[in-house]
């Protein structure tokens, strides 16, 4: 994946894209960076993942696979009342669920193309990745873990790179928290 330096500097190229990006499709303040970055086996996500959400809570999940020549997945969690805020504010009180839908996937859409962008500024990359069609879902952020865990272990992939994004946006009625987590099989 590269070096320290290189992967702070691709972390970084990745947060400001994210903000930036957030910050204009939402019209509020976002801030969007990472607070941890490790090389883990497939089999251990529950137990590292679990550090940040937890894993008995229901949370409201986007799940967006990246393939091409890098190949993971984004999965972020917010919990469910602060997704409903946030896709009531984007959708000025509209309650239609389908609809409401749409606003998570193109949230996790957005977030995922531009920390692929990100990344690519940075490693100077000219292969092509490119974002799966996102799916939600409300679920244990455990069961979820452990699908993902289970697809990277029949593939053969032991070894997932896992960065750890907290999102925060300001919002006029408060804060919506959120955290995103990036895995990347090495």
């Amino acid at each position: 994946m590269g070096t320290t330096r290189t992967l702070e500097e691709a972390l970084k190229f990745a947060q400001l894209e994210c903000e930036t990006a957030l910050t204009e499709f939402l019209g509020a303040d976002v801030e969007f960076h990472p607070v941890e970055w490790i090389e883990c086996h497939a089999d251990e996500l529950l137990s590292v993942v679990g550090q940040f959400v937890g894993v008995e809570e229901v949370y409201r999940a986007i799940v967006v696979g990246v393939y091409g020549d890098l190949q993971g997945y984004l999965v972020m969690f917010f919990r469910i009342k602060d997704a409903e805020e946030l896709t009531t504010y984007m959708l000025d009180g509209e309650s239609d669920p389908e609809v409401q839908e749409s606003v998570l996937a193109e949230i996790g859409n957005l977030t995922t193309a531009r920390l692929l962008m990100g990344f690519s500024k940075a490693l100077q990359t000219n292969g092509e990745a490119m974002p799966t069609p996102p799916q939600t879902q409300v679920d244990f952020s455990g069961s979820l873990l452990q699908s993902l865990s289970a697809l990277f272990l029949s593939q053969g992939q032991m070894k997932v790179f896992h960065s750890v994004w907290k999102l925060k946006v300001q919002l006029p009625k408060g804060l919506i928290n959120g955290t995103a987590h990036f895995f990347l099989p090495i």
